[in-house]
């Protein structure tokens, strides 16, 4: 008997989104920093940025039934469930040979690439706080489909954009009783 995957449509890639990024801070929360690879960031990338996600393979350019769209609000919504906790969200353009300076985070954030590339660089903030377990700096490229998890009290760095980059930025703030 041969079993097949049911294909995923409308808001479960939503869902599935949301549910690995879950996971992915369930681990590195308050920890390191991380990247993760969702799935359902198609549909997302399309729901909120109303593009279809860049890629190479055959047929990436034909229109997927699956990416429904998923819009800003939605998806900080569905987040801030999951996560329990308040979820904004920002962009942040760099043009070709831009770069953002060192910039500490008050608050856990996501860092999501929605149309070219960049680089980044993430490090323990110089007065140290948290809990951190990285000992050096990590340093990466981000790319369309990619999300970067930034810890609370972090420095980061975007750098190395070869074209225009756009990044949706997701800030995980805690409830306040």
């Amino acid at each position: 008997m041969d079993y097949e995957s049911v294909p995923v449509t409308g808001q479960d890639q939503l869902g599935l989104f949301v549910r690995d990024l879950a996971l992915c801070l369930s681990v590195h929360r308050d920890r390191s920093p991380a990247l993760v690879w969702p799935d359902g960031v198609d549909a997302v990338l399309v729901g909120v940025c109303g593009v279809p996600r860049q890629r190479t393979d055959a047929g990436a350019n034909e229109a997927r039934p699956d990416t429904a769209a998923t819009g800003l609000g939605e998806l900080t919504a569905a987040l801030g469930s999951q996560l329990g906790c308040e979820v904004g969200g920002s962009f942040v353009v760099l043009p070709t040979g831009g770069q953002s300076t060192g910039t500490t985070s008050g608050t856990d954030l996501v860092l999501l690439p929605v149309r070219g590339s960049c680089g980044g660089r993430v490090e323990r903030s110089p007065s140290g706080e948290g809990t951190a377990v990285l000992d050096r700096a990590l340093e990466l490229r981000l790319r369309v489909g990619e999300a970067l998890y930034v810890p609370r009290g972090f420095r980061y760095t975007l750098n190395d954009a070869h074209s225009p980059c756009t990044l949706l930025v997701l800030a995980l703030h805690p409830l306040a009783w």
